[in-house]
């Protein structure tokens, strides 16, 4: 098996491959599969202690944004200086994540469950708060046409979290088993 160090770091390397191979299309596509970033870094804090994790995370993801921009084509529509309020909103996920590390049974499906759906829902709103604040390109509408237009948003935002979560809760739950299953034999 694996040493606790040699987990980290594989575990740092499957999430930050993550950020790198998704964070290029938000919601996803017929070609593209929807940006993991929120769950890449929610599991991140409940694997991993260091706050350098963190940073380096918001490195790849920095880094995957500009080269979206610059290289893929990719539109730079929500590109304000409320883009700098995602350091703040994805620090809050980490944390979340973080918090349930530090509970009894982080793992347990309710409290997992829970967790994430909350960090993501905060998320959402800190990021579009962000962007509606900062943002040139909002200026004419008030605070409730701008919720009611990013309101549409919020289920694809929480489901593609949801799902990379579920996919990330299993296999934890198995790689956890067969450890089991080897030290008993």
């Amino acid at each position: 098996m694996f040493s606790t160090k040699q987990n980290s770091i594989l575990i740092s390397l499957v999430l930050i491959a993550l950020i790198l191979l998704t964070r290029t299309n938000h919601f996803g596509s017929s070609v593209f599969l929807p940006d993991a970033t929120l769950a890449a870094l929610f599991f991140g804090g409940l694997m991993m202690k260091n706050i350098r994790w963190f940073a380096l995370a918001m490195v790849a993801a920095v880094g995957m944004d500009f080269y979206a921009l610059g290289f893929a084509g990719v539109s730079d529509y929500c590109m304000s200086l409320g883009y700098w309020g995602l350091i703040p909103t994805y620090a809050v996920v980490w944390g979340a994540g973080r918090w349930l590390a530090k509970q009894q049974k982080p793992f347990a499906l309710s409290n997992y469950i829970a967790t994430a759906w909350v960090a993501t829902s905060v998320a959402f709103v800190m990021s579009n708060a962000f962007w509606y604040v900062f943002s040139d390109k909002v200026n004419t509408l008030s605070v409730v046409e701008f919720s009611q237009r990013v309101a549409k948003y919020y289920t694809p935002y929480l489901s593609h979290t949801v799902v990379y979560l579920g996919l990330a809760w299993l296999a934890y739950g198995a790689i956890k088993s067969l450890s089991y299953k080897k030290q008993a034999a």
